[in-house]
C-alpha cells in the first residue's frame, strides 16, 4: 500500500495524507484528518520512517535525560516525563528516556548515545554537563534544561525553589511552630540547596541564629534555641530523595531529646516517609509533628492525613519544555528562553489545616 492508495480511499490528495502523517506543515480539517486516519487503518498502511527521516532530515525523536539519584523513587521525574511524552506524541515525535542517577559519567554516556542516534533535541532534567559536552551539543541540537544553572545557549526552565522553601516554613511558623526541622536530600543538589535556603531565610526572619553544618549536630543529638525559635544547626538531616530517605532522616530528627514539632521535607516522597517515621515513633501528624513537602505529587492528596505541599506546576513545565524544544527544532535560529515558574502552597491536614475531602 502506498500514500496514493490512502489518498484515493480518503478522497484527498497525497499531500494531505502527508500533512496528517507528519502533523504538518499545513493544517488539515478535522473531517479530512479523520478520513485519512480511517483509510490508513482500513488499508493497513505503514509509513516508511527511514524515508520520512531522509526527506525531513529529522529523526522525529527527542531525548529526555533525568537525574533521579533515587532510581525512579521520586514521583517528580515520572510525572514530568509522562507529560513530556504526551506533548511530543501530539507533535509527531517519539521519546527516548535515560536516567543518569546523579552520575556524571552516566549522564555523559546518555548524551553521547542520544546524539549518535541523531535525536532532534534534548531535555535535560537536572543533568549537569561539562563545558566540552555543552560545546559539542551547541549547534547540533537544541537543548532545554530543567535546572537553575545552564549554558547561555540552552533554554532553561526551573521552579523558584527558594521561595517555595520559604513559603512552606513561613506557613509552619504561622501555625505556631518554633522548632522546624529540614528533611533534605543531599545538599549538593541545587534544588535541595535552594529549598533549604528558603527554609533558613524564614527561620532567620523569625529570629533564628544560624551556625554549624546542621547534619553533624543531628547525628550527635546537638540542639540549641535562641530567641524562642529553634536554631537551624541542630535541625537538618540529609537522606536519599526517596520515601526511605525521608523515613531515615525523620527518625533521626524525631528521636532527638528536644525534637522538632514540624518538618519541612525537600520532596513529597521524603515527607511521606517522614509521616511514617512519626507513626512508628508513636507521634501523631499533625498533633505531635506537622509535615509539609515539596513537589505537588499526586500521591500527596491520598495520604492520611493529606500531605500539605509546595506544588510545582509539573505538567505545565513539561508542556512548556517540550513545546519550546519542538519550536526550536522546527524553526532554526530561535533564541534560547529562560522561564522561572512559581510554586504554590497547597494545604491539607498534615500541617494542621482543615482536611479537604476527595470527591470522585
Amino acid at each position: 500500500m502506498t500514500r496514493n492508495d490512502v489518498a484515493r480511499l480518503a478522497g484527498t490528495s497525497p499531500a494531505v495524507v502527508s500533512y496528517v502523517i507528519n502533523n504538518g506543515p499545513r493544517p488539515v480539517s478535522a473531517a479530512a484528518r479523520q478520513r485519512v486516519l480511517d483509510a490508513i487503518k482500513q488499508l493497513g498502511y505503514r509509513p516508511n520512517a527511514v524515508a520520512r527521516s531522509l526527506r525531513s532530515r529529522r529523526s522525529w525523536t527527542i531525548g529526555v535525560i533525568a537525574s533521579d539519584s533515587a532510581g525512579g523513587k521520586s514521583p517528580f521525574f515520572g510525572q514530568f516525563t509522562r507529560a513530556c511524552e504526551e506533548v511530543a506524541w501530539q507533535r509527531g515525535y517519539s521519546v527516548l528516556f535515560g536516567n543518569s542517577a546523579e552520575d556524571p559519567a552516566r549522564a555523559e554516556g546518555y548524551v553521547r548515545g542520544f546524539l549518535e542516534r541523531q535525536v532532534d533535541g534534548l531535555v535535560l532534567m537536572r543533568v549537569p554537563v561539562s563545558a566540552d559536552q555543552a560545546e559539542e551539543m551547541r549547534g547540533r541540537v537544541p537543548v532545554v534544561t530543567i535546572d537553575h544553572a545552564a549554558p547561555p545557549f540552552f533554554s532553561r526552565l526551573a521552579v523558584d525553589d527558594e521561595e517555595g522553601g520559604y513559603q512552606a516554613t513561613r506557613h509552619l511558623l504561622e501555625h505556631g511552630h518554633r522548632r522546624i526541622g529540614f528533611v533534605g536530600g543531599p545538599l549538593d543538589i541545587t534544588p535541595v540547596r535552594l529549598r533549604a535556603a528558603g527554609w533558613r531565610r524564614a527561620l532567620q526572619e523569625a529570629g533564628a541564629v544560624t551556625s554549624g553544618s546542621g547534619a553533624e549536630l543531628v547525628e550527635s543529638g546537638g540542639v540549641a534555641e535562641r530567641g524562642g525559635v529553634a536554631e537551624e544547626a541542630g535541625l537538618v538531616a540529609e537522606g536519599e530523595l526517596s520515601l526511605e530517605g525521608g523515613y531515615d532522616a525523620a527518625i533521626r530528627l524525631l528521636s532527638l531529646p528536644s525534637r522538632p514539632t514540624a518538618l519541612f521535607a525537600s520532596i513529597d516522597g521524603q515527607a511521606i516517609g517522614a509521616m511514617r517515621a512519626a507513626a512508628d515513633l508513636g507521634l501523631r501528624v499533625p498533633g505531635d509533628v506537622a509535615v509539609v513537602g515539596f513537589d505537588g505529587a499526586r500521591e500527596a492528596a491520598y495520604t492520611v492525613p493529606g500531605l500539605s505541599t509546595i506544588s510545582q506546576p509539573i505538567d505545565e513545565m513539561a508542556r512548556h519544555a517540550t513545546e519550546t524544544l519542538v519550536g526550536a527544532i522546527e524553526s532554526e535560529g530561535v533564541e534560547p528562553v529562560t522561564k522561572i515558574f512559581s510554586a504554590t502552597l497547597v494545604t491539607r491536614g498534615s500541617c494542621g489545616c482543615p482536611e479537604p475531602r476527595l470527591h470522585r
